[in-house]
């Protein structure tokens, strides 16, 4: 049923239907779908309209004219400017609900799947759940500025602590806002990601920039905050050059995190899941009661899923593409080297020459989901069971189809809440083949 509207010169009354993948409320005008941040279900709202941007319309929230019932306050002073969270002005409970049927919507408009089994949510911490936080910075002369893009735009919106990242997190970036960064960091615009061991009591930064760094800046920023183990200063290429100088490292270049009984080792510039409350519900929930004798993981990261599998199977391939994160995958393997081989490649070339032996395939891929080519490879190869985990559920349930398609039935669908307070989505499909 249509919305009734309230048009002004500069605004327009309107009834937010439902909640999309991406953070926004959708709305139903006669000039189309229009989408609105900071917004809930049920409410009615005033916005400004935006110009389309290819083909889609979003619009500038004015105010909440009726609002939601689950709608809270945030707990974050900078939100609504700051573009890092889309959640907070709902309640914990009502997130979970609001991604489990954006989840359920995904398998149904992409995928044309009907769950006939429920999705399992699993909650997390609210807060200070982020291990790993990348933020941009600011120096000119005596200002530095530190924080995140402001919500719809390119432009900085500087803080001094985030609510969702960990204490020791806080504490470095306070000190940076505080007077440190404008002590150390060179003028110009940067990033700097820090990342936190598991007892969030030591931390590794990799600052990315477009010049290059003083000779003394990782020696300097070690010796101001001694929680920092190590620096890593990556140099990023410009039109002058094709390739990037070597990363600069001031440091061991790592830091050693632990996941219940499993050791982890984690350089600079890999790959490692960001919720340190979850990380052992999210091993749990992928493997279950999995074992037999051989156990293939693609986009293994730094193994992760390796170690666990090395303990159920007798025969582990753990496959990485990424440089970093395959030296730190190859070191972690040493400990069960006599049931796990870490390969540096593609997906695509290790499944090229691979044989139908695997009694399970687990698979954590990019945003962008699998390939053709790798959807095919794993249909041949016929595991037994297959586990997806994903980041991205419309890439998932696009993939999800395909494997259903080929032979398999879902087991199980259980969203990890791995991004409180964000519309992030994180998911593990557990599927079997039928016989």
């Amino acid at each position: 049923m249509a919305n009734e509207f309230q048009s002004t010169p500069n605004s327009l009354d309107i009834s937010i239907e439902k909640m999309v993948y991406g953070g926004e409320g959708l709305a139903r005008t006669p000039e189309g779908v229009l989408l609105v941040p900071l917004v809930l279900p049920g409410e009615r709202v005033r916005v400004e309209a935006k110009a389309p941007s290819k083909g889609v319309r979003r619009a500038r929230l004015l105010e909440v004219i009726e609002p939601s019932p689950v709608r809270v306050a945030p707990g974050c002073p900078y939100f609504t400017r700051c573009g890092g969270c889309q959640y907070q002005h709902i309640g914990y409970a009502q997130q979970l609900t609001t991604k489990q049927e954006i989840l359920l919507e995904s398998f149904e408009r992409v995928g044309k799947l009907h769950l006939d089994l429920p999705i399992s949510a699993i909650a997390s911490e609210p807060w200070q759940y982020r291990n790993r936080t990348r933020l941009r910075t600011q120096k000119q002369q005596a200002s530095f500025q530190i924080g995140y893009y402001e919500l719809l735009t390119h432009d900085l919106c500087p803080i001094d602590h985030c609510p969702i990242s960990s204490p020791l997190i806080n504490d470095a970036i306070g000190k940076l806002a505080g007077g440190l960064g404008a002590a150390l960091f060179p003028d110009g615009d940067a990033e700097i990601e820090l990342f936190v061991s598991d007892s969030d009591q030591k931390l590794i930064a990799t600052v990315y920039s477009n010049r290059p760094a003083p000779r003394t800046f990782g020696d300097a920023l070690r010796e101001a905050m001694p929680a920092i183990q190590s620096v890593c200063c990556i140099q990023k290429p410009d039109e002058k050059r094709a390739r990037a100088p070597k990363p600069i490292v001031w440091g061991d270049g790592y830091l050693a995190y632990h996941v219940g009984e499993y050791h982890f080792r984690i350089g600079h510039e890999s790959f490692f899941q960001i919720n340190r409350f979850l990380l052992e519900e999210l091993i749990r929930t992928a493997i279950g009661d999995l074992q037999g004798e051989r156990a293939l993981d693609l986009y293994a990261g730094v193994g992760l899923f390796t170690l666990p599998l090395a303990h159920r199977f007798q025969k582990v391939a753990a496959v990485e593409s990424s440089a970093a994160s395959a030296r730190d995958l190859e070191s972690n393997v040493g400990v069960v080297s006599a049931k796990a081989r870490a390969y540096h490649m593609t997906a695509e070339k290790f499944l090229a020459t691979a044989l139908p032996k695997w009694d399970i395939i687990l698979v954590d891929p990019p945003r962008t989901g699998l390939s053709k080519t790798v959807l095919e490879n794993c249909v041949r190869l016929r595991p037994r069971r297959f586990v997806y985990v994903s980041c991205d559920p419309t890439t998932l349930a696009r993939d999800i189809a395909v494997l259903t398609g080929s032979g398999y039935r879902i087991r199980a669908v259980h969203l990890m809440d791995q991004f409180p307070q964000t519309f992030h989505i994180e998911t593990v499909v557990q599927m079997e083949r039928l016989e």
